[in-house]
């Protein structure tokens, strides 16, 4: 105790004489050290310590106070001078000196692998393929302003798949021009790097409107946002006719969609919502329209297949319920289209659905945005590679597809099972069995579907 009190004195009488500049303030402090040191309570080296401390003038006191003001102030000048550059979230990020200006470069790899029997539905037998190979580049300028672009390279081809400007300087609303998705469907705004399953239900492939060249506004609140699109063609078909020196008239549509989240904290959502969109089909007479699916496997051939006809415009309508609730969560959509037919021809009505629920072994929860009505990357609890095992979900969904009207066209319906293994949060590996029956088909589809992916 003697011990611990002496160097408790000892510090703070170092800190008193080096915080007295005047001389007679000096001059007392050594006398009291003398003091301390004949009664014994500090020793003779502790004392010649304390006199050293007390003999420091006020102008090299000053002189030291400046050099380290100095210092600090260069320190914090060239911080805010500076370009930053992070690898946070594994992800390459520059951030302008002004901060007005940012950058993300990114993109993913999912490698796909697929064991079928040739002589089933399908009949492709055993396939490999690099589902998805895409690079991007995405951020802000001048605060207000956002931009993308998306490109895959998968299958030995280049696709624009994201490609716009953002607008954000006015708050009740933003808005995007370009080539982005449109507002239709829970599945489809939820990223392929964040699905539950390899692939997207084959009822929201059936019909979903995907991506589209145009204008669209978005605006949201606490626990609602509502999207709406005018727009032309895709990028994949904007109306060049390669074989002529003239653009062909670009079909056009609009839609809307509106989310509800009452219940959206962590662990726990509630999500509710609709959507509608109309397109136009402007060639003279009508247009050439037909579905074709594959059976939630993107390698094998299309099994499903709607009325192949000629059509004037379409309608298209969803509604889309989800919630979580722990570790557990449930999704299903359901949509509808019916086609307008040209002179002569017959109207047609389809209808797709799907249903779904999953739940984390290791006690993780799906991450909902209120902004844009979707869900978002799964972070384990533990990671591998730090000691941890990464989060494992299990998966079933059943998918009921009716793509017959007037008698033609196939119904059926898909099932499948899946399993997750989020080893990082960019890391996934996914096994998922399939089945598919066609009605009227002798022969069905199985498959077992294995996944590796990496996001960066």
């Amino acid at each position: 105790m003697k011990l611990k009190t002496s160097s408790l004195l000892i510090c703070s009488l170092l800190l008193g004489a080096t915080a007295i500049p005047a001389q007679a303030g000096n001059d007392a402090m050594l006398t009291l050290f003398k003091v301390l040191r004949d009664k014994g309570d500090i020793t003779e080296a502790n004392y010649q310590l304390l006199v050293s401390a007390a003999k420091i003038d006020q102008q090299q006191f000053d002189q030291l106070s400046q050099k380290l003001a100095d210092v600090e102030k260069k320190v914090a000048s060239t911080e805010k001078e500076s370009t930053t550059v992070s690898l946070k979230g594994n992800h390459l990020k520059i951030k302008s000196a002004d901060k007005t200006t940012t950058m993300k470069v990114g993109g993913r790899i999912m490698v796909d692998y697929a064991l079928m029997d040739e002589d089933d539905l399908g009949n492709t037998g055993n396939a490999s393929e690099f589902r998805r190979a895409r690079l991007f580049v995405a951020g802000t300028a001048y605060n207000d302003f956002a931009y993308k672009l998306n490109i895959d390279f998968a299958g030995n081809a280049t696709t624009i798949k994201d490609a716009y400007l953002q607008y954000n300087g006015w708050k009740p609303a933003s808005f995007t021009l370009g080539h982005h998705d449109a507002p239709f469907s829970l599945e489809t705004f939820t990223s392929s790097k964040y699905i539950t399953f390899i692939e997207r239900s084959a009822a929201e492939s059936a019909l979903t409107i995907g991506r589209r060249n145009g204008l669209s506004a978005l605006s949201h609140g606490s626990n609602w946002s509502l999207k709406g699109m005018v727009h032309l063609e895709g990028i994949d078909n904007d109306g060049q006719d390669e074989d002529e020196d003239y653009s062909q008239d670009e079909d056009y549509g609009y839609g809307l969609r509106a989310t509800f989240a009452p219940l959206h904290e962590k662990g726990k959502v509630l999500h509710i919502g609709a959507a509608a969109h109309h397109q136009e089909l402007e060639a003279s007479g009508g247009d050439v329209a037909q579905i074709s699916l594959r059976p939630e496997v993107h390698t094998p051939k299309k099994i499903f297949k709607s009325h192949k006809d000629t059509f004037q415009d379409y309608n298209t309508y969803g509604v889309e319920a989800a919630t979580v609730l722990g570790s557990f969560s449930a999704q299903a959509e359901y949509f509808y289209r019916d086609y307008n037919g040209a002179s002569g021809i017959d109207d047609q009505s389809l209808n797709t659905w799907y249903v779904y629920g999953s739940y984390f072994l290791t006690g993780e929860s799906r991450p909902y945005s209120v902004k844009s009505g979707s869900f978002g990357r799964i972070k384990p609890k533990s990671v591998v590679g730090q000691g941890g095992h990464g989060a494992w979900e299990i998966g079933l969904r059943y998918s009921d597809i009716d793509l017959e009207d007037n008698g033609l066209g196939d119904k059926g319906d898909i099932t499948t099972v899946g399993l997750n293994w989020y080893a990082t949060p960019t890391i996934r590996f996914m096994a998922n069995y399939t089945s598919a029956d066609v009605d009227g088909q002798s022969d069905d589809f199985e498959t077992l579907h294995f996944r590796s992916q990496i996001d960066f």
